[in-house]
């Protein structure tokens, strides 16, 4: 009996742990979309303030690609970290059209890396 009870708490650790990771996973990609947004709207603008936003944006991500490798491992995680310095680095040189066609690559990035790192039903299959 004792074996039986020490398998469900593990299965119930291992279910909750999968939950805490997609929402996490969730909130994360919602948060980079938002910030994608807004980067875009300024590069299209031509704001100087898009380098202080995707400074600060680089800065979290590098933190936040940290702790998703924890438990994920995507080699796109990376690429997506090589993109944006990329667009800083157009920002930085004033090219603000070779920027926002990179804010477009990395918009359809976060949703390919979402779509890897999120439990999706075909997975099961």
């Amino acid at each position: 009996m004792k074996k039986v009870i020490v398998a469900i708490a593990i299965l119930l650790a291992i279910i909750v742990a999968g939950i805490l990771e997609a929402v996490y996973i969730d909130r994360t990609f919602e948060k980079i979309d938002d910030d994608l947004d807004a980067l875009t709207e300024q590069v299209k603008a031509q704001d100087e303030a898009s380098l202080n936003t995707i400074i600060s944006f680089s800065n979290w991500w590098e933190d936040t690609r940290a702790k998703i490798e924890l438990f994920a491992y995507s080699p796109d995680l990376r690429s997506f970290s090589t993109a944006l310095a990329e667009t800083k680095g157009s920002i930085e040189c004033g090219d603000f059209e070779n920027a926002l066609s990179k804010c477009e690559s990395l918009k359809i990035m976060a949703v390919n890396i979402h779509n890897v790192l999120d439990f999706n039903g075909i997975d099961i299959i």
